[in-house]
């Protein structure tokens, strides 16, 4: 008698431990469904997004400096401050570019190693 009991104990012990199991693996692929859902659902609303006519916009906007007709671009500095800084620019590499011909002109007339010790040193030995 008490081997019965023992083994309807045993029975009911190892039916509750897989009715567990299964009910947390529903549990666990009903949550990761939900997640996949939301995911879907965001992914849907970008992809909406991006196909949109304000986004291609804000996009050509951006990279491309694309206006509108009835847009009027607005410029924060004058021209006459614009020029000041790029001409800046531009003489600034034609002093760097009239110093390489410089260099080029003195190494001209150098030997190998004469050069290497003008290039490492910047002394003139000749």
């Amino acid at each position: 008698m008490i081997g019965i009991i023992l083994y309807i104990f045993y029975l009911i012990s190892t039916f509750t431990y897989k009715e567990y199991q299964i009910s947390s693996h529903i549990d666990y692929i009903t949550n990761l469904n939900e997640e996949i859902k939301e995911k879907i659902h965001l992914a849907d609303s970008i992809i909406k997004y991006k196909q949109s006519k304000a986004y291609k916009n804000k996009v050509l906007k951006a990279q491309q400096s694309f206006k509108n007709k009835w847009e009027v671009v607005i410029y924060l500095t004058s021209e006459k401050k614009y020029n000041k800084f790029t001409n800046k620019a531009v003489e600034t590499i034609e002093v760097k570019q009239n110093q390489g011909e410089q260099i080029n002109d003195i190494t001209l007339s150098m030997s190998i190693f004469q050069k290497w010790i003008y290039l490492i040193f910047q002394k003139d030995i000749r």
